[in-house]
């Protein structure tokens, strides 16, 4: 089975069972690969608004353990699958001298950059934030959200960009589609120049909108521009992992992929 790489741990509080657990899924299901992808803490005492990073990441304290449990893990399942150590980061254009120290102090072997905020620190991603959003502006939330990605590929120190179109998440859409396309596509030039992979998230499926991030159309578009990809569940219980790969699989061939990339090899495996 397609290996999993946006697998979540206890540590960012918000997700549920023990990371052994998400490992014991993974090879029930076929896996011979998977990664943990938790979030980096906030660094530089800067937080979101509104008291949301107390369920958000884990606390800088917490990293080094985090580091160990999934080095143990690797070691302990070594002969069933390979269990490799990624991260997932925000893109805070404010720390971002400090997100590229703390992420070269550590031996992760793949970073997901990801968009959770935007603007003057908001959440928009947080289930809490849900009622601000539209005083905040949709659009605005779609376009900031896409121009921080692109600045994130810019950086050049990600691998991975994930669930690029995360600001539909709640189902609102854009009145200024156009506008938005732009945006994305100004996102995905800097991720193939940037030689990053895109994430096909089944996350979304579980979410309100009840879609794959990113959605078809811009699949299609990351295919075309010759973007690696790869497959992440988000999974924040272990019967999370692997969800809906087959249908993820299905709509990666309708985009034009023949294969998604596997990290421990970085070479491309075909899509069954």
């Amino acid at each position: 089975m397609i290996a999993d790489y946006h697998i979540h741990t206890r540590y960012c509080r918000h997700a549920e069972g023990e990371p052994r657990d998400y490992v014991e899924r993974a090879i029930e299901l076929g896996m011979t690969e998977m990664g943990f992808a938790d979030h980096l803490p906030f660094l530089g005492g800067w937080e979101p608004r509104y008291d949301l990073a107390d369920d958000w990441a884990m606390g800088l304290d917490e990293l080094d353990d985090y580091v160990d449990l999934i080095q143990r893990l690797a070691r302990e399942y070594a002969g069933d699958l390979r269990v490799m150590l990624g991260v997932e980061a925000d893109f805070i254009p404010e720390t971002l001298e400090e997100t590229a120290a703390t992420l070269g102090q550590y031996p992760f072997e793949y970073v997901i950059g990801s968009v959770h905020i935007v603007g003057d620190r908001f959440g928009f991603d947080h289930p809490g934030m849900k009622d601000r959003l539209a005083a905040y502006g949709l659009d605005r939330i779609y376009l900031e959200s896409l121009d921080l990605a692109r600045q994130a590929a810019e950086s050049g120190i990600f691998d991975i960009v994930g669930h690029l179109d995360h600001a539909k998440k709640f189902v609102r859409r854009p009145d200024d589609a156009e506008a938005v396309a732009a945006a994305a596509s100004a996102a995905l030039r800097a991720v193939a120049a940037a030689g990053m992979a895109v994430e096909l998230n089944t996350g979304g499926l579980r979410k309100d909108v009840a879609e794959v991030f990113p959605g078809p159309g811009l699949l299609a578009e990351a295919g075309r521009l010759g973007i690696p990809l790869v497959l992440g569940s988000d999974a924040h219980r272990p019967s999370h992992v692997g969800h809906e790969f087959a249908y993820a699989a299905e709509l990666a061939r309708d985009a034009g992929y023949a294969g998604v990339l596997r990290l421990s090899t970085d070479a491309q495996e075909a899509l069954a």
